[in-house]
């Protein structure tokens, strides 16, 4: 057996994985993708598509974090393989800059882990990113409220010393909208100015027009 079974498979409904955040205008063309969930052969032709077109949308190549995946099985090991394999054909590479236990169990099973986690000192900016809002964007069973209705992808835009922050439509009366979501903005732009970055702007999916973030983080008051 490569990857245990759940505790128990016939009560559990698997929270589908999705790709929660994308960070593009990283160093070396790269874009990082934070996954959270459970990957399982229903749940991972979606975020294979998702992922496919983080990958596209890059010029250097793809760094996963998949610390927060709370399960995965050869669905998951054929995913990462079909990702590497697609990503050197295009010039590209893809990295896991971090891992659950259980995707390092999976990974490290099969042969995998060396190959898939060859983590360079280039890779140091992704995954600090990734770890901030991680912090402040998942939960136990996956992504906070504020996100767990929303449709998308939170994508983030680094430019230089500053991130343009774009939020998924969700539907209005949800834990996402109003308050929820003030509060959230106010979270993630503190995880991005912990992660060295100055100036965060939030917009919506449904708009162009930037607002940029109350938290001005001590060093530049």
């Amino acid at each position: 057996m490569i990857a245990p079974l759940h505790p128990d498979d016939r009560l559990h409904t698997p929270a589908p994985a999705r790709t929660l955040v994308t960070l593009d205008g990283l160093p070396g063309g790269r874009v990082a993708a934070l996954v959270v969930g459970e990957i399982t052969d229903t749940t991972a032709p979606p975020l294979r598509r998702s992922l496919l077109a983080a990958l596209g949308s890059s010029s250097g190549g793809l760094d996963l974090d998949l610390s927060a995946v709370a399960f995965c099985d050869v669905a998951g090991l054929h995913l990462l393989l079909n990702l590497r394999a697609h990503a050197l054909e295009k010039g590209r590479t893809l990295r896991v800059t971090a891992a659950s236990p259980l995707v390092r169990q999976l990974l490290e099973a099969t042969a995998r882990w060396t190959p898939l986690t060859a983590i360079p000192a280039s890779a140091a900016p992704s995954l600090l990113l990734t770890t901030e809002l991680r912090r402040v964007l998942v939960r136990p069973g996956g992504a906070s409220p504020v996100l767990r209705g929303a449709g998308g992808t939170l994508q983030v835009r680094i430019e230089g010393a500053a991130a343009t922050v774009t939020w998924p439509a969700v539907p209005s009366g949800t834990p996402a909208d109003g308050t929820g979501r003030r509060l959230a903005r106010a979270a993630v732009a503190s995880a991005l100015h912990r992660a060295g970055l100055r100036t965060v702007r939030h917009r919506s999916a449904a708009t162009t027009r930037a607002r940029t973030a109350l938290f001005v983080p001590p060093a530049a008051r």
